[in-house]
Order: structure tokens, then sequence, then C-alpha cells
């Protein structure tokens, strides 16, 4: 659905009725919310301020990036670690391939009630926003965003001397050890 359906949706108008109030045909309107003519920006702010609403610039990948984390969520909440490390990984994934812009990681996700998920979140957000050589958010250094302690994700006793060396500062930080080929290999 068209940002212009969905303005419309919002006031429940029908094509005609919403398109003599944003100034325009319905025929233009509906190839608006088709898809099949772009909006200029004057237009597109009479659209939004037709449907008692505003436009607004959001970081590429925000939605997707919030799905992402609900879904993490559900699954620290359903004690299923290699899901949720995998929901991590391809975070992570999506960053580094640009697949979403580093600044959806501005927004703080909230914590899961679980202080090693909670650091190796923050430890991420902090890891792939040095990357792309932006700030770190704020949040990523919060309460509730170290472990007690040490971490090792892997039970493996005989990956630990690995894991000491290669996981990566962000992480080993809060306490969380992970390889940094963990988040490449997913």
């Amino acid at each position: 659905m068209t940002i212009v359906a969905q303005a419309r949706a919002l006031t429940g108008e029908t094509q005609a009725e919403f398109a003599a109030r944003v100034g325009t045909s319905r025929t233009r309107l509906s190839a608006y919310e088709n898809g099949r003519t772009l909006p200029e920006l004057d237009t597109l702010e009479r659209i939004a301020s037709a449907a008692d609403a505003e436009l607004a610039l959001v970081p590429r990948g925000t939605d997707r990036v919030r799905r992402q984390f609900a879904a993490l969520s559900d699954a620290i909440a359903g004690h299923d670690p290699p899901w949720a490390f995998r929901l991590v990984a391809e975070l992570v994934g999506w960053v580094r391939d640009d697949v979403v812009s580093v600044r959806c990681l501005e927004q703080d996700p909230g914590l899961s009630g679980d202080r090693r998920w909670d650091a190796l979140v923050g430890g991420v957000a902090e890891m792939v926003s040095s990357e792309r050589g932006v700030p770190v958010p704020g949040w990523a250094s919060g309460p509730g965003r170290i472990v007690d302690g040490a971490w090792f994700f892997s039970s493996l006793e005989s990956l630990r001397p690995h894991i000491l060396v290669s996981t990566p500062p962000a992480l080993a930080a809060r306490g969380v050890l992970i390889s940094a080929e963990a988040f490449t290999s997913v």
C-alpha cells in the first residue's frame, strides 16, 4: 500500500472525496495510490494535511528493524537461543550489507529481561555503529546492557580460547563472549 493510499485510509473517504480535499482529481489520486505516478513534494504535503497527518523522514528499514526486535523478544521469551541469535546475526548482516540504515538502531529496542541478550543487543549496536562510523546509540551502554561476569555464547569449552581472542571489543566490554565469525556464518 502506498503512502497516498495509507493517508486516504486514515480518513475513511472515497477517492473522489479525498481527492477534492487534496485539490486534485480522482484519476490522479488513483494514479498516486497505485504507484503509477509519483506526487511532487508539495502534493504529498497536501495529502498528508488532508489526512491530518505529517510527513516524516525515518531511517531506511526502520519498520523492518522494529519487527526484527519484536521477533527477537519473542525468541528470547520462548527460550529459543538459536533462533534469537539468528535474528541478531541477520540484523548485523542487514546493516553491513546496507539493506537497512544503521541509523535504525538509534531507537532503543527496550530490554528483554535477559541481561545476556540485552548486553548482546547493545554490543551489536555499538559494533555496527562503529563499523559504519556513526555515533553509538546512547541506549546501547545503558543500564542492563552489561552481563554480570562473562557469558560464553557457545557452550563448547574447546572453543573458548578462540572466542576470547576473537570477540569484538564492543561485545567483550559487556561480558558477551562470541567470536566475530559467528556473525558472518549465519
